[in-house]
Protein backbone atom coordinates (compact mmCIF):
# COMPACT_ATOMS: atom_id res chain seq x y z
CA UNK A 1 0.00 0.00 0.00
CA UNK A 2 1.41 3.47 -0.82
CA UNK A 3 1.02 6.29 1.49
CA UNK A 4 1.05 9.14 -1.39
CA UNK A 5 -0.24 11.57 2.13
CA UNK A 6 1.94 10.16 4.17
CA UNK A 7 2.32 11.76 8.16
CA UNK A 8 5.42 9.64 8.32
CA UNK A 9 9.11 9.74 7.53
CA UNK A 10 10.33 6.11 8.71
CA UNK A 11 8.90 6.96 12.64
CA UNK A 12 8.78 10.65 12.75
CA UNK A 13 6.06 12.85 11.62
CA UNK A 14 6.26 14.92 9.12
CA UNK A 15 3.17 17.16 9.44
CA UNK A 16 1.56 18.32 12.13
CA UNK A 17 -2.04 18.36 13.96
CA UNK A 18 -4.04 21.73 13.48
CA UNK A 19 -4.57 23.86 16.76
CA UNK A 20 -8.30 23.31 16.43
CA UNK A 21 -7.65 19.38 16.08
CA UNK A 22 -5.72 19.36 19.27
CA UNK A 23 -8.80 21.23 21.26
CA UNK A 24 -11.69 19.16 20.19
CA UNK A 25 -9.78 16.05 20.58
CA UNK A 26 -8.53 16.86 24.28
CA UNK A 27 -11.31 18.92 25.68
CA UNK A 28 -13.74 17.80 28.28
CA UNK A 29 -16.09 15.14 28.04
CA UNK A 30 -16.14 12.14 25.40
CA UNK A 31 -13.82 13.24 22.66
CA UNK A 32 -14.77 10.09 20.01
CA UNK A 33 -16.49 11.70 17.37
CA UNK A 34 -14.06 14.49 17.26
CA UNK A 35 -11.22 12.16 16.57
CA UNK A 36 -13.16 10.14 13.76
CA UNK A 37 -13.82 13.45 12.38
CA UNK A 38 -10.34 14.66 12.52
CA UNK A 39 -8.90 11.38 11.43
CA UNK A 40 -11.18 11.37 8.33
CA UNK A 41 -10.42 15.27 7.76
CA UNK A 42 -6.99 15.38 7.78
CA UNK A 43 -6.49 11.97 6.19
CA UNK A 44 -4.61 10.90 8.88
CA UNK A 45 -2.35 8.03 8.17
CA UNK A 46 0.33 5.95 8.40
CA UNK A 47 2.03 2.49 7.75
CA UNK A 48 0.18 -0.06 10.24
CA UNK A 49 2.50 -2.03 11.71
CA UNK A 50 4.56 0.72 12.63
CA UNK A 51 1.50 2.57 14.45
CA UNK A 52 0.77 -0.64 15.96
CA UNK A 53 4.03 -0.89 17.36
CA UNK A 54 3.80 2.34 18.65
CA UNK A 55 0.49 2.04 20.81
CA UNK A 56 2.26 -1.18 22.06
CA UNK A 57 4.42 0.28 24.15
CA UNK A 58 1.69 2.14 25.99
CA UNK A 59 0.19 -1.31 27.62
CA UNK A 60 -3.15 0.28 27.53
CA UNK A 61 -4.47 -2.22 24.27
CA UNK A 62 -3.86 -5.95 23.63
CA UNK A 63 -2.67 -7.31 20.74
CA UNK A 64 -6.18 -8.12 19.45
CA UNK A 65 -7.36 -4.69 20.19
CA UNK A 66 -4.34 -3.44 18.54
CA UNK A 67 -5.62 -5.14 15.02
CA UNK A 68 -8.06 -2.91 14.39
CA UNK A 69 -5.84 0.23 11.59
CA UNK A 70 -9.06 2.51 11.89
CA UNK A 71 -9.12 2.39 15.74
CA UNK A 72 -5.29 2.58 15.99
CA UNK A 73 -5.47 5.53 14.07
CA UNK A 74 -8.12 7.18 16.38
CA UNK A 75 -5.66 5.90 19.20
CA UNK A 76 -2.92 7.87 17.94
CA UNK A 77 -4.18 11.03 16.96
CA UNK A 78 -5.72 11.58 20.37
CA UNK A 79 -2.39 10.58 22.50
CA UNK A 80 -0.36 12.65 20.58
CA UNK A 81 -3.16 15.62 20.90
CA UNK A 82 -2.91 15.10 24.07
CA UNK A 83 0.76 15.40 23.93
CA UNK A 84 0.38 18.47 22.15
CA UNK A 85 -1.62 20.11 24.62
CA UNK A 86 0.02 19.20 27.74
CA UNK A 87 4.19 19.59 26.63
CA UNK A 88 3.20 22.37 23.67
CA UNK A 89 5.72 19.96 21.45
CA UNK A 90 4.00 18.78 18.14
CA UNK A 91 6.79 16.38 17.11
CA UNK A 92 5.64 13.01 17.39
CA UNK A 93 7.96 10.17 16.65
CA UNK A 94 6.72 6.70 16.81
CA UNK A 95 8.77 4.82 19.28
CA UNK A 96 9.42 0.61 19.48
Amino acid sequence: MSYLNSWFDDRTAIRTLPPECVSDCTGPGPADEAVAYWVRELQFDGPAWLIREHLSGYGAWDRSELCDHQQNLQRLLRVWAGYIRESGDDLLYLMR
